[in-house]
């Protein structure tokens, strides 16, 4: 009888199996521009690979339910107790069969799997679960069809009265098979338990999330360790000193500081590849490549990060993303930090941030407060009597109005003043207000068309700001939050999917003499700002530069595949989590690394690292202060 109840409980995961393999190639045709670049002998390994992580998800999660499959004691054939198995079946692992198929569309905005970060952004999915079902109406039919093929093809119990075996022999099988459930959730017998970096050992790397199924993700997630500490250099002046940065640099101003005004537009999910100024003339942003013939584009920008969660350290404290989950909700998020705003209030300025989305959202709030802005103004502060017309009737105020609208609120502040927008309209589902409907390129991904509107507001933005007599007085720099969707085969590779318009603009003032070719992330924005300003700090972090230094050509940093990534205009380096280090050519990037090595780069890149783990670690991102 045991033999049975082994064999029943080895069909029942053998379906799951197989559902997870299914999840998988939905996953990968969700996805297939991210990993159309490998080849098909590569892309079928990333399947079998990621039957490893499949059984240790399940294992996981089934254990339950496998402890009372094999339960020794009593009659575990009856027909009540088979029917609680199959209710414990179905509420164990269906909400990780919706995780995987959210998922699948997810990844294309974020660029990885899930993680426990979901739970950080639960308020904002709650508060917009009507709209959401209603757009995803597919995805939720398709899983409540799932729901029911996988009760209806559960292996069941045929022979409700079968003899039970000896009570030592249940006890022995049970161990036997408890044995075999550690070994799948550790992976197999290898020294460390699977991790996710163990899925990023195919090249093009990218495949590593095709390796990994949602499950495992998010569960390694939830109680994650503390970041361990890098030790490529003795000390924190050592590594300091292999990166090309000086933290009394903006100590040594001696020009008087400018007294100008800072606008900082982030515009939501622009990708360079939306932009016609660097495409060619092809794009969907007709205003911003207009401003660019009077301002300076810069042609290799970057976000340190692909999310707007993530945006928000990098553009207004110096800080990329160089995490596995945004520095926001991060166990590090009380650290010692400081913002443009902590640095600009000191000198006098009076320091804003507008975001059109209701107050709280990813913890803009709080954390533009633990930067040093003084003022916060969402939803909540729009004017009561055209909320209700001008909201999107997702997430906040359309770009338009709200832009219109700041515009105006900026003329009531004291000058000089700092003042940070945050846009919203191109963030899905992609909202056209009735009346412009019509009015903007559809282009060939449903973005494209809310880009175009976007841009129309950041037109009708700058009109009305040109009227303003803080006008003159500004410089704006506009970049944005991440990249999204694209169909560009020319950004489909690591730096390709961080490449973003970033943008020096003043009315009365000529950025000639700076490179546009000069690569340029947004963790260079704060000390651009502290540069061109003349404000003497000490409190700009290494990881950015001024984009007004014509000594330098630049570079950006981000994290992705559990690797670290350095662009500069010699190539690009690649750290993974193992400590190997790929070089490969910029901007021609290739999924195939280069023979030729840089050690520079290298000992610049591992500093990077150090510096930002060991620093969050012991909260000693400003060392120096203490010194």
């Amino acid at each position: 009888m045991f033999n049975n109840t082994l064999k029943l409980l080895l069909k029942r995961l053998g379906l799951l199996l197989g559902l997870y393999t299914l999840l998988r190639i939905a996953f990968y045709f969700f996805n297939y521009k991210t990993f159309a670049s490998a080849d098909v002998a590569t892309t079928l390994m990333a399947f079998v690979h990621g039957l490893r992580f499949d059984v240790a998800a399940l294992c996981i999660i089934n254990s339950p339910f496998i402890l009372l499959s094999l339960f020794p004691h009593g009659n575990t054939a009856n027909k009540t107790y088979q029917q609680v198995l199959l209710v414990l079946f179905l509420l164990l692992n269906m909400p990780f069969v919706a995780l995987s198929l959210v998922d699948a569309e997810f990844f294309k905005f974020v660029g990885k799997r899930s993680s426990n970060e979901v739970f950080t952004i639960t308020g904002d999915i709650l508060d917009q679960l009507g709209q959401l079902i209603q757009y995803y109406l597919y995805l939720v039919l398709l899983f409540l069809l799932l729901v029911m093929a996988v009760a209806k093809a559960y292996p069941r119990q045929r022979n409700f009265n079968l003899k039970q075996p000896h009570i030592l022999w249940r006890y022995l099988c049970l161990l036997v098979v408890a044995a075999f459930i550690v070994l799948g959730i550790r992976g197999g017998l290898q020294l460390k338990p699977l991790r996710v970096s163990h899925a990023f050992v195919l090249e093009p790397a990218i495949l590593g999330h095709l390796t990994l199924n949602s499950p495992f993700t998010f569960i390694k997630s939830i109680g994650q360790p503390r970041l361990e500490e890098k030790h490529y250099f003795p000390s924190d002046e050592a590594t300091l000193a292999a990166m090309p940065f000086d933290p009394k640099q903006y100590m040594l101003q001696d020009s008087v500081p400018v007294k100008e005004n800072i606008v900082i537009i982030v515009l939501e999910s622009f990708a360079a590849e939306y932009v016609g100024a660097l495409n060619n003339g092809k794009g969907y942003t007709p205003y911003l490549d207009s401003l660019a013939a009077h301002g300076l584009l810069f042609r290799n920008g970057f976000a340190n990060g692909r999310k707007s969660i993530e945006a928000l350290p990098s553009v207004l404290a110096g800080l990329p993303s160089l995490l596995q989950e945004p520095y926001i909700t991060s166990s590090y998020q009380s650290n010692t930090l400081y913002g443009l705003g902590t640095v600009l209030q000191g000198a006098g300025y009076h320091t804003a941030f507008f975001h059109g989305a209701a107050n709280g959202t990813m913890g803009f709030n709080n954390f533009s407060n633990l930067v040093g802005i003084q003022d916060y103004y969402g939803l909540d502060e729009y004017p009561s009597e055209r909320r209700e017309q001008d909201f999107d009737g997702r997430w906040g105020i359309f770009d338009e109005p709200y832009l219109q609208h700041v515009a105006k609120k900026l003329t009531t502040f004291k000058q000089p003043f700092m003042a940070t927008l945050f846009t919203l309209s191109s963030h899905h589902p992609y909202t056209i207000p009735a009346q412009h409907k019509g009015q903007f390129p559809k282009g060939e991904l449903e973005i494209h068309e809310s880009v175009g509107y976007a841009d129309y507001a950041l037109r009708e933005f700058f009109k009305t700001a040109s009227k303003q007599p803080w006008y003159n007085n500004t410089l704006f720099i506009l970049t944005a939050d991440h990249t999204q969707m694209g169909n560009n085969p020319a950004y489909q590779n690591e730096p390709g999917y961080f490449r973003i318009p970033i943008m020096l603009f003043h009315p009365n003032k000529s950025f000639e003499n700076l490179n546009p070719e000069q690569v340029v992330q947004q963790a260079d924005i704060f000390p651009t700002v502290v540069d061109y300003l003349n404000i003497k700090t000490n409190k700009v972090l290494p990881f950015g530069q001024s984009m007004l230094d014509t000594t330098v050509t630049g570079k950006a940093l981000f994290y992705s595949g559990n690797s670290y990534y350095m662009v500069q205009q010699q190539g690009v380096t690649e750290l993974s989590a193992d400590d190997q280090v790929r070089f490969y050519t910029f901007p021609g990037f290739s999924s195939v690394p280069i023979q030729s090595k840089s050690t520079t780069s290298e000992q610049q890149l591992k500093a990077y690292v150090q510096y930002l783990r060991n620093g969050l670690i012991g909260n000693k991102l400003y060392f120096w202060l203490n010194e």
